[in-house]
């Protein structure tokens, strides 16, 4: 029989969606390896991240300048309204003092000796530096992170797709059939309404796939800046447990953490500097002066040396002294808060990767079984022991079924990223896994090999003899899914009343 023929396809290649993975044909999604590498050269976040790396990296070296000698060059002219000259006594010579158009020159070295502050700002700026390297992982890490659930989110669209364009011309099979009975008069209106009806909603779920595939497909091509392909095959999702909680959680450093940390000791550093501000600083400077108002000295060119004591005491230094260990105090406080939301996540995700084993397992054998269902109650309906509404029932019972299974491995997948994300781990593993050819049969093709499995073809088709009290099948054989092929076509039988 036709119908049964193409559910039982049907059933097989939605049962593999997520189980497995063919060597990539061409113009093939690309794998998730590069969607990562993409995300991490051309995504915003990163490339935003990077920049300002770079600039807390030149913050550093203001600060680092702060502290080393500085050489200034300056130049004066001036005019005043008297010339003043003087005539040395004894002498007919004249010594101009103040000439009415003066130049000067001066060039001049200034080198910090003691300022205890400014080396606390220096190290203030590298742990803000450090702390910008550590951000960019932890933003790297959630690229990824965002990456991979877009990746799943579009392969599961894109399976839930398939299995909307398999359930729709399964539907459309079914009142095709029930339009040839009713045409006969073996069925009723109510019959052909309700298969004219399930048609119509499985249309629906097609759009809202398509949909859901689309928009999927573009948010992953704005996170990681490559332009994804046709999904044509789905990757493995393995039950394997991911071991004990305490291999994940204990002595787990994330990135975050790493950031905080670096935070803290700054906030401690500027801490430092403010409480420096009390204490004298200590400098030397030499200048060379060049001018023709050389006065009673009578070189046009002299030096000084100056070493320089300053210090200054006002409320307002008191003041950004408490600022500061207060805001140090907070960011221990931030940073405690930080660690403990990390293990949170962590165990959520772990937890999450076990609670997904549980329910994909359960999943599968719940779609198996609705399947299954769909089978027999269009078999029974064709033999008069069932009705149209159980057939539309069961059909629509089994497009759920499949969702169902599908969105669990997705979830289950983008739990094993997030728990190796948050921990800081590379995703080397779970990449490898994705390319691994499925190596499970399809529930129900037990004879069928792994490679043929892969292929999401059927596995031997049921028998298309009628049962003993089957209504004949309709003079006008029903068109084959896109997914069939004409050798499996039934053959055509005449209908009686």
């Amino acid at each position: 029989m036709k119908s049964v023929k193409l559910l039982s396809r049907s059933a097989k290649i939605v049962a593999g969606l997520f189980l497995a993975l063919p060597a990539r044909p061409a113009h093939a999604l690309q794998p998730l390896s590069e969607f990562l590498q993409s995300g991490r050269a051309s995504g915003f976040d990163a490339r935003e991240q990077a920049l300002i790396t770079e600039q807390r990296g030149w913050e550093r070296s203001a600060a680092l300048g702060r502290l080393l000698p500085s050489v200034s060059a300056r130049g004066v002219y001036q005019y005043n309204q008297y010339e003043v000259e003087a005539v040395l006594p004894g002498t007919m010579d004249s010594l101009v003092i103040s000439p009415q158009n003066q130049v000067d020159g001066f060039f001049q070295i200034d080198v910090p000796l003691v300022d205890v502050a400014s080396h606390h700002r220096y190290s203030q700026a590298k742990h803000f530096e450090k702390a910008s390297e550590e951000q960019q992982e932890l933003v790297l890490s959630q690229v990824d992170t965002a990456v991979a659930r877009q990746y799943f989110l579009l392969v599961g669209a894109a399976a839930l797709h398939r299995s909307a364009e398999l359930s729709l011309a399964s539907a459309e099979d079914n009142m095709k059939f029930v339009q040839a009975r009713a045409d006969l008069g073996a069925a009723t209106e109510l019959d052909l309404a309700r298969a004219l009806a399930n048609v119509e909603v499985a249309r629906q779920n097609l759009a809202d796939a398509a949909l859901g595939r689309d928009l999927a497909a573009r948010s992953l091509e704005t996170l990681s800046g490559l332009t994804p392909e046709a999904v044509s095959a789905f990757p493995e999702v393995g039950l394997e447990s991911e071991g004990p909680l305490s291999s994940w959680i204990d002595d787990a450093e994330t990135p975050a953490d790493r950031t905080q940390e670096e935070l803290t000791l700054a906030a401690v550093a500027g801490r430092k500097a403010a409480k420096a501000a009390f204490l004298p600083v200590l400098s030397a400077n030499a200048q060379e002066r060049l001018t023709n108002a050389t006065g009673f000295i009578g070189q046009p060119s002299v030096f000084t040396l100056q070493a320089v004591a300053s210090w200054r005491l006002d409320w307002g230094t008191h003041a950004n002294t408490k600022a500061q260990t207060s805001a140090a105090a907070a960011q221990m406080v931030r940073e405690e808060k930080t660690r403990r939301t990390s293990k949170d996540q962590i165990f959520e995700a772990h937890h999450r990767v076990e609670t997904g084993i549980v329910k994909v397992r359960s999943a599968r054998a719940q779609a198996d079984a609705a399947r299954k269902a769909a089978t027999l109650a269009d078999e029974r309906y064709r033999a008069g022991a069932a009705t149209q509404l159980d057939v539309t029932q069961a059909q629509r019972d089994s497009f759920a079924a499949d969702a169902a299974l599908i969105q669990a491995g997705a979830q289950l997948t983008f739990a094993r990223v997030e728990l190796r994300t948050l921990t800081g781990r590379p995703l080397d593993d779970l990449s490898a896994a994705l390319a691994k050819p499925r190596s499970t049969a399809l529930p129900g093709a037990a004879s069928s090999t792994p490679e043929d499995a892969g292929a999401a073809g059927p596995a031997a088709a049921p028998s298309t003899t009628s049962p003993p009290n089957a209504a004949p099948a309709p003079s006008t054989p029903a068109p084959a899914p896109a997914a069939a092929d004409s050798k499996d076509s039934a053959p055509t039988q005449k209908a009686q009343p």
